[in-house]
């Protein structure tokens, strides 16, 4: 379930940076989701050589291709596979596979006010990142230099929109607080699930399915488990769908774990503990001694 939810959390976070970045582009200024950092030059620099590299490999085996040869023997003779080669002759290109910074960073959250102290005349990169190391920022000063330089790049002056409260929660801090009991959280704990919950009505709904299905399990209420399918399919989240579906492969074992309180986890640790000894003996001795060690150890 764990799993569910970072996906979704991650599926969502890419669905708002891409409407927050289409609406400054229709508003003609930059936002925390369009401000990347510059990629440095020793990057670039190596993307190119090994472009260059990839480039010659094509004009290689079109030149072989054209000769006559077969796909497998260009393939063959230049030490690729053949399905690779069938990608680049259809292509007629060789693959270009620039570097790119995610969109997303531990900088985001701080991105506004490193504008406003640039605006204010505070271009010093190392100054800027003792400041909001002071407010909670965990990166390292390459990231702030990274993003200074690319205003430096174009100095002109732009307007930043602030960034949400929100921005500062990975999909992995969503899933936590997604599939934690409500009881067990602090009051800031809920005011930020409650903040992620109010930007989007999917994730409101995602984490009420949530709650459902950890409640099932907590409580071993197995009978519930048709009523949490039947809401699923009509929330047509994809995410929990898919989960829903992977349980119906198995249907008569999740309804058991969720009802029964019996579970094989002590057959894992006996199952571990013969491992373990026989590993700490391994070419030392025979099966009588192994069994005499585990019925030892027991």
């Amino acid at each position: 379930m764990g799993t569910v939810v970072q996906k979704f959390k991650r599926r969502e976070a890419a669905v708002s940076e891409f409407e927050k970045a289409a609406e400054e582009r229709a508003r003609g200024r930059p936002s925390v989701a369009t401000w990347q950092q510059r990629t440095p030059a020793q990057v670039k620099k190596a993307h190119q050589a090994r472009q260059a590299s990839r480039d010659d490999r094509s004009q290689q085996m079109a030149t072989l291709r054209a000769q006559g040869l077969t796909q497998r023997e260009v393939a063959k003779r230049m030490g690729m596979s053949e399905r690779a080669v069938r990608h680049w002759l259809k292509r007629g290109a060789a693959p270009t596979n620039e570097r790119q910074f995610r969109r997303r960073s531990v900088f985001d959250p701080y991105a506004a006010y490193v504008l406003e102290r640039w605006q204010d005349g505070i271009h010093e990169a190392r100054q800027l990142y003792e400041e909001i190391q002071a407010q909670g920022f965990s990166g390292t000063v390459r990231i702030v230099q990274r993003f200074v330089q690319a205003l430096r790049d174009k100095p002109e002056k732009i307007t930043l929109a602030p960034a949400t409260g929100a921005d500062r929660f990975s999909s992995k801090t969503a899933t936590w607080l997604f599939i934690r009991d409500p009881k067990q959280l602090t009051k800031q704990k809920q005011a930020e699930l409650e903040l992620i919950c109010q930007r989007s009505e999917t994730a409101r709904k995602t984490y009420a399915l949530t709650q459902q299905f950890m409640s099932m399990l907590r409580l071993r209420r197995g009978q519930d488990f048709e009523l949490w399918l039947s809401a699923v399919e009509a929330s047509s989240i994809p995410e929990l769908c898919r989960f829903a579906q992977g349980l119906l492969k198995d249907k008569a074992a999740v309804v058991a774990g969720l009802t029964l309180s019996y579970s094989n986890g002590p057959v894992e640790a006996q199952v571990h503990k013969l491992k373990l000894v026989k590993r700490s003996m391994y070419g030392r001795a025979k099966l009588p001694l192994l069994r005499q060690r585990l019925l030892h150890a027991a």
